[in-house]
């Protein structure tokens, strides 16, 4: 009996720490990813803007917001035309976005997280705040990625951010 207890007890305190090392965790490799790229996004870039991927390797992707103003990250096929709306940009990348039929993306913060099965559009990350995609790319090219929220009449994108993600 005491020795099942102090199994129990041993248990326990195990799980605690994991538990409270895989909370304070945001920053990835958590989940296994095999690489780790940290993109840092501000009033009006992303930096680096290129990041190159490995396909078929686990990444994960760490967005820290060091901006002012809420961001969102974004990865589709560039267009062959800009275009000019808010508007039609979300539906352009909603509907071509990277991050689409390539097996379980998971999007995870400090304290929680949330998986998103194998579609998302945008990742968005508030003020102060670092959020991280880790996922397995598949797809192998060029992509742009981009943040399309609006500011003062025109967007984030059309401020400058926007960059180039390559998957080889």
């Amino acid at each position: 009996m005491i020795r099942s207890a102090l199994m129990l007890v041993t248990l326990a305190l195990f799980v605690a720490s994991a538990v409270g090392q895989a909370a304070a965790s945001h920053t990835g490799l958590l989940f296994g990813a095999s690489s780790r790229v940290v993109i840092t996004m501000s009033e009006w870039k992303f930096s680096p803007s290129t990041i190159t991927l490995a396909a078929g390797e686990s990444v994960d992707v760490v967005l820290e917001n060091k901006g002012t103003q809420s961001h969102v990250f974004m990865a589709y096929p560039a267009p062959k035309t800009l275009y000019k709306g808010t508007g039609d940009w979300w539906a352009y990348v909603l509907e071509r976005t990277y991050f689409q039929d390539m097996g379980e993306i998971l999007v995870h913060s400090k304290g929680m997280f949330a998986i998103s099965g194998t579609r998302i559009a945008e990742v968005a990350v508030e003020p102060g705040k670092t959020v991280t995609l880790t996922f397995t790319p598949g797809r192998k090219g060029r992509f742009e990625i981009g943040c399309h929220l609006p500011t003062g009449g025109a967007s984030h994108y059309t401020a400058g951010m926007k960059g180039q993600l390559i998957v080889r």
